[in-house]
């Protein structure tokens, strides 16, 4: 059971790093940018209302690659961590998720420096989870194109709906807030 978990993470990974692979030959060839220019980095923390006792926190990393102007994808991975009381008792359930999803920019031209985006992303737990859940979610994000800095602020603002797959635990959605900085 447990070789066929690691191969199933390692399948991920390759599935993500191949599809970025893709993803950045064939956008290199339509536009006249540099990978760097085209490639960007992301670590945030979050979280979310309490709902049904259950507070989120989330550490998440994420590489967005551009594969118009306006239109990119991304892969994520996060470490939940799923706060609760049980018995009277405070106590916390952990795990880490894999995914990606597709950002559009909304507004913000080339010239000005902000951005303003949308995204829908879909993530899954992996390995030895505490709470195995698939989370899907919908938001809008800020943040501020690169200039002389390397490193800008982004804050995302959305809904996230959650599967649980642990006995115990109802699906939930709550709206979310995270913070990060963007390379």
């Amino acid at each position: 059971m447990r070789k066929a978990i690691v191969t199933l993470n390692i399948y991920c990974y390759e599935t993500i790093f191949f599809n970025l692979y893709i993803f950045f030959l064939f956008s290199s060839v339509a536009h006249a940018q540099s990978a760097t220019e085209k490639l960007h980095f992301e670590a945030t923390a979050g979280t979310g209302i309490k709902s049904k006792g259950i507070t989120p926190l989330d550490f998440s990393f994420k590489a967005n690659f551009d594969i118009t102007s306006r239109l990119y994808v991304f892969a994520s991975t996060e470490t939940n961590l799923s706060y609760y009381k049980e018995n009277a008792i405070k106590t916390y359930c952990k795990g880490q998720s894999l995914g990606g999803g597709l950002g559009v920019e909304l507004l913000g031209e080339k010239s000005q420096p902000h951005a303003l985006g949308a995204r829908i992303k879909v993530l899954a737990t992996i390995g030895h989870a505490d709470l195995n859940r698939t989370s899907y979610d919908a938001s809008l994000v800020w943040y501020i194109k690169r200039n002389k800095t390397m490193f800008s602020p982004v804050v995302e603002l959305g809904y996230r709906f959650m599967d649980f797959r642990t006995n115990g635990f109802e699906n939930y959605g709550n709206a979310y807030l995270s913070f990060g900085i963007r390379y």
